[in-house]
């Protein structure tokens, strides 16, 4: 074990050694290096209140407080899996140094329905859910730091903060369908926004020159983004009156709403949850690009 504790030792300094030796001969020629780089990822993203909301209306029964029969359909969440596209104006300004300003934007929609018959009511009812998530990242700061350097393959570690404007909607339409044919309509529309949230991202990865001029990037990402107080309004079919206020996320673990306005009775229920709603599109993502050297 001692034996093993060594090696790495001596495995750390020498790399420490000739890392050093390689960067002060390059410092000695440097120029800072101005480059745009193009990457798209592929990750997990959280989401957050909205899926478990979302997640939550499939317990038909318990939301209609009702026996249902003849159930159809399911409500979708949003994708979880990243596919963002990322644009960075990178500046290389010594040797082991870099920063990048970055710009990025984030979109997620469906639309999805369940349906169910309830004999209490001779009646059939279906929910629809549209729902929308646009999250735009105008501006982010990164900072690079090289820790190997070659002729063709140079290995960094990044950190950075994001400014994120971030808007979220739901269409909820619901349809009661009657046995003469008569259908009653009713809908709930509300749409939020938080025009300055910060984020945070770090990771690891590697640039790759293919031709002169022109590298492969592949990098792995990491990415903490929690976005509250979003403030908007809520509106009713056949309504004219509109509500203003901030998004809440209340409910208990098999029945999860968001809307403005809180319910207008008070729940005992030790489950029961009544927060300030949360978009979270904290999770990681593996991102390959391209960099082009500008001059």
């Amino acid at each position: 074990m001692r034996n093993k504790k060594i090696i790495w030792l001596l495995f750390i300094l020498s790399f420490i050694i000739f890392n050093k030796i390689g960067f002060s001969e390059k410092r000695q020629s440097f120029k800072p290096r101005f480059s745009i780089k193009l990457t798209a990822g592929g990750g997990y993203v959280a989401i957050g209140d909205m899926n478990k909301h979302l997640d939550s209306m499939n317990n038909y029964k318990d939301i209609l407080g009702t026996s249902v029969s003849d159930v159809s359909g399911k409500i979708e969440k949003l994708n979880n899996l990243s596919n963002d596209w990322e644009l960075e104006l990178k500046i290389d300004g010594s040797p082991r140094i870099g920063f990048g300003i970055a710009a990025s934007f984030f979109h997620r929609k469906n639309q999805s329905s369940i349906y169910a018959y309830q004999p209490e009511f001779g009646r059939g009812y279906e929910m629809i859910f549209e729902p929308e998530i646009k999250v735009i990242m105008p501006f982010a700061l990164n900072l690079y730091y090289f820790i190997y350097s070659g002729s063709k393959l140079n290995v960094f570690i990044n950190s950075g903060i994001g400014w994120y404007l971030a808007k979220m909607t739901e269409n909820k339409i619901d349809i009661a369908i009657y046995p003469l044919g008569n259908v009653q309509l009713g809908s709930r529309y509300w749409e939020v926004e938080n025009n300055f949230s910060l984020g945070f991202r770090g990771g690891v990865g590697f640039e790759y020159s293919l031709i002169k001029n022109l590298a492969l990037v592949v990098e792995l990402q990491g990415r903490y983004i929690r976005i509250g107080n979003l403030e908007g309004t809520v509106k009713y079919g056949g309504l004219t009156i509109v509500e203003q206020g901030t998004l809440h996320f209340f409910g208990r673990s098999d029945y999860y709403d968001l809307n403005i306005p809180l319910p207008g009775h008070i729940e005992n229920e030790i489950e029961y949850i009544e927060r300030n709603a949360v978009l979270d599109l904290s999770g990681f993502l593996l991102r390959i690009g391209i960099k082009i050297k500008l001059f």
